[in-house]
């Protein structure tokens, strides 16, 4: 037990945060519970960053008893929030659409939801609340699975496949645990993704797809750091069969690796995704046309990009710009001689504030990897992306999506100040690996 900070400290903050997913269930339904979102994921994130100021002011190391006390507190977060309704995303409409088209023994890439061979599954709720409705589904074929799962344990309900996805970021702080605890005291980087808001928010009350792909990258980024490579790059692979993202890994490996392990390793998460995309295969290729609608046209809260097309006027030629950059920054970080998880900790750093789509939820794959590396502009990050949520309200109060200039100005300047002191203090990409404490 830390000898200067009492247990109790710790227990008090963790009720004042249970306290705040409780307010939850006093705001009924409709705009005003968005702006309660936004309050709790400040407050939250204001609590979590005090306790973690005083956590590193000790001198003595807190000791197992406070490790059990995070876990169960964010336990407790998560199961506070899976019986209430969504508020910040409606995408999970769409987890439950693919899993019953699934159960019926339809490819839910075949249809999209309004289609009329698809009519004898409607429902009051499906498919009419699932969003872009117009669009085939874009989830790879891992998210497939968990939906035709959560169909056949639950049918459509909400709450059933919230309960999977919380199980599974659990999954993740059993995973940082194991990670770090070898490398040092594991107490604050398990606080720091166990209390952290985004992850409790995003996938307890908002049931976000992240939560299956996470786990399986920081195993994969375990395997890869112990010297196990085949192990890591299969939980690569799988992590990418969730969500695509973790593919950023891949050019990483290159360097790390030497003779025809550099070319296998990097092989097996590829052909994996490959191989969840040939069982969905059907000869329109709806399992990519949504994908690249969504690369080649999307745009919301994003940084550079925001610049990007602000200065050239065209969405197209800034969605080009975008993926230029991105893959500039990830050959970059592939020739440098750099420690690996600090190659794929800023891999992630440049793909979001380089990417034209920033939901919030996007960056509960930076929570996660602050807890094995920190950084000061990433963790401001975190709590500045709330502010994303003020178009979702704008959008519950009248029906307007569009990203305000001003918001963005608030949301990245203090990210990209403490980026450049970064910088220039040597703590990104330092030859050594120290910043990786």
């Amino acid at each position: 037990m830390a000898r200067n900070l009492p247990t109790g400290f710790l227990i008090s903050c963790g009720v004042l945060m249970e306290l705040c997913f409780l307010s939850f269930y006093l705001m009924s339904p409709g705009p005003g519970e968005v702006l309660l979102f936004i309050a709790v994921n400040v407050v939250t994130f204001l609590l979590l960053s005090f306790l973690l100021w005083r956590l590193q002011k000790e001198h003595e190391p807190a000791g197992r008893r406070w490790i059990i006390l995070i876990a169960a507190f964010g336990i407790l977060f998560r199961l506070t929030l899976i019986p209430h309704g969504i508020i910040g995303s409606d995408d999970i409409y769409r987890y439950l659409w693919d899993g019953k088209v699934a159960a019926a023994g339809i490819n839910p890439f075949a249809y999209t939801p309004t289609d009329p061979h698809l009519s004898r599954l409607a429902t009051a709720d499906l498919p009419s609340k699932v969003n872009h409705p117009e669009m085939r589904s874009i989830y790879p074929a891992l998210a497939q699975f968990l939906f035709l799962t959560a169909h056949a344990l639950f049918g459509d309900s909400v709450w059933g496949i919230k309960l999977l996805l919380a199980g599974l970021d659990c999954l993740t702080i059993f995973f940082i645990w194991r990670f770090v605890r070898e490398r040092g005291n594991p107490v604050i980087p398990v606080l720091l993704y166990a209390w952290c808001p985004l992850p409790v928010l995003y996938f307890a009350l908002d049931g976000h797809i992240d939560a299956l792909g996470i786990p399986f990258l920081i195993l994969g980024l375990h395997f890869l750091s112990t010297r196990r490579s085949v192990r890591g790059a299969l939980a690569i692979g799988l992590s990418a069969l969730a969500k695509l993202i973790p593919l950023l890994v891949l050019p990483l490996l290159l360097r790390d690796l030497r003779g025809f392990r550099r070319f296998l390793i990097p092989a097996i998460p590829v052909l994996i995704v490959l191989a969840g995309a040939f069982i969905y295969y059907e000869p329109s290729w709806g399992v990519v046309e949504s994908l690249t609608t969504f690369g080649s046209r999307w745009e919301f809260n994003g940084s550079i990009f925001s610049i990007t097309y602000f200065l050239t006027g065209s969405n197209e030629a800034a969605h080009i710009v975008s993926g230029i950059l991105i893959a500039l920054s990830m050959g970059l970080l592939t020739l440098i001689d750099r420690p690996f998880l600090e190659k794929v900790f800023w891999g992630f750093v440049g793909f979001m504030l380089l990417s034209p789509v920033v939901h919030p939820w996007y960056l509960t794959w930076l929570a996660a990897l602050l807890a094995l590396r920190w950084s000061p502009a990433v963790f401001v990050f975190l709590g500045m992306s709330a502010l994303a949520n003020v178009v979702v309200y704008q959008y519950r109060a009248d029906g307007e999506w569009i990203d305000r200039p001003f918001l963005l100005l608030i949301e990245y300047l203090p990210v990209f100040v403490l980026l450049v002191r970064e910088i220039l203090r040597g703590e990104v990409l330092p030859a050594s690996g120290r910043a990786a404490a």
